[in-house]
């Protein structure tokens, strides 16, 4: 199965700052960055109206994942350019509301594993019947490249975050993830 395509990946450790919030790392990885504030969580559950303008007034952090209604780079786009014109809608500043993508990642030994990975997951989900492809939005690479490839993630989708949801074995570079760039 494709990897989804991104941006040109730069180096690792090289910062995508977001737009709007060039204050916040562009990657970090779930479970290894402090949480504080009022978070909502917005997934397929919880794509409505009134969940999307209690976010845009109350939120201090927005986490978005990918479901059946959100199954593309291009529909997280598009939730990001709601979700900002919601809280523009409310009177808030951009700047007060941290978006993060969590997506599910894979540290590969090299690419041709980070090949094998990819091939393997698409093989149980063809036998999954499920309504879309969640191995189709998680990263799988090699550990020193996921830094770089989830902040092109982030400059492709908008948000100012990609958390790292670290898939399996891959759990075992969280602490070189969080110091080579990720938080």
């Amino acid at each position: 199965m494709a990897q989804p395509a991104l941006a040109p990946v730069r180096p690792s450790g090289t910062r995508h700052p977001s737009p709007a919030r060039p204050d916040v790392p562009p990657v970090e990885v779930v479970g290894h960055a402090p949480r504080s504030g009022t978070e909502f969580l917005l997934d397929g559950e919880a794509l409505d109206a009134t969940t999307l303008a209690l976010a845009a007034a109350r939120a201090d952090v927005v986490r978005i994942v990918h479901s059946a209604a959100l199954p593309t780079v291009a529909a997280v786009r598009a939730l990001v350019g709601v979700v900002e014109d919601e809280i523009r809608a409310v009177g808030r500043d951009r700047r007060d509301v941290r978006l993060v993508l969590e997506v599910e990642a894979v540290a590969a030994a090299d690419d041709a594993d980070a090949v094998r990975r990819r091939s393997a997951v698409a093989h149980a989900e063809a036998f999954a019947a499920l309504t879309w492809s969640p191995s189709s939005t998680w990263l799988v690479a090699p550990a020193g490249r996921l830094p770089a490839d989830a902040g092109a993630l982030a400059a492709r989708t908008g948000v100012d975050t990609v958390a790292l949801a670290l898939v399996g074995d891959s759990r075992r570079h969280a602490a070189a993830l969080t110091g080579a760039g990720a938080r």
